[in-house]
């Protein structure tokens, strides 16, 4: 892939962050916020503690707050717009969101705490570390997407993808036939008999 092609990508990716799940929001107020990590760490491990609408908020306003300072670092900058988006869907949809968002929020935090701290860290270790939280992320929007489709398909569809797996499907299908087999059986055998007890009466 050439360097044209991978900018290309990079910043298709960063355009398309701010639709995650389809929730869209408006600017926060704290975007010219000073650069402070502390306080974006600290937003984090509140949310992993306790979920509220908050410390959510805290987690969107310090990442607003630090875009700016990394407009010139579309890696850094893509990880900052994962977690503002993260924050956004976790807060409209609570309870309801997915049980693996907020793993999704600690680890795209980690991995650009690293890429802030670690200095050692070369270029291409970057890229590789985004396009790893970039590939979990799109998953968990694939998922979503699914839970959501499931959630608004008919009755009768859901009901079908609730079924019993396929073997214990086959089993109770099994089942009923050898009980209802067993049940014709038995009444083929007292039609014979009454049968016979008719064609006694008319000989008498």
């Amino acid at each position: 892939m050439d360097k044209s092609t991978k900018t290309k990508l990079i910043n298709d990716i960063e355009n398309r962050l701010d639709d995650f799940f389809g929730e869209k929001s408006g600017t926060s107020s704290s975007s010219q916020g000073r650069l402070s990590i502390e306080k974006l760490k600290s937003a984090v491990l509140s949310i992993d503690w306790e979920i509220t609408d908050a410390c959510l908020t805290d987690l969107i306003d310090e990442t607003e707050a630090l875009l700016p300072h990394f407009n010139n670092d579309p890696v850094t900058h893509a990880l900052l717009r994962m977690l503002r988006a993260l924050g956004r869907y976790i807060r409209k949809r609570k309870a309801q969101a997915h049980q693996d968002a907020i793993k999704r929020v600690m680890s795209v935090f980690a991995s650009f705490e690293m890429l802030i701290e670690d200095n050692r860290l070369e270029e291409h270790q970057k890229k590789r570390i985004v396009a790893k939280e970039i590939q979990a992320f799109k998953k968990l929007k694939e998922q979503v997407d699914a839970q959501r489709s499931s959630a608004s398909a008919p009755a009768g569809v859901q009901n079908k993808h609730q079924a019993l797996p396929e073997n214990q499907f086959q089993q109770a299908m099994m089942e009923m036939e050898k009980r209802l087999g067993s049940e014709v059986k038995a009444l083929k055998s007292q039609l014979a008999s009454l049968q016979r007890e008719l064609d006694a009466l008319r000989k008498v």
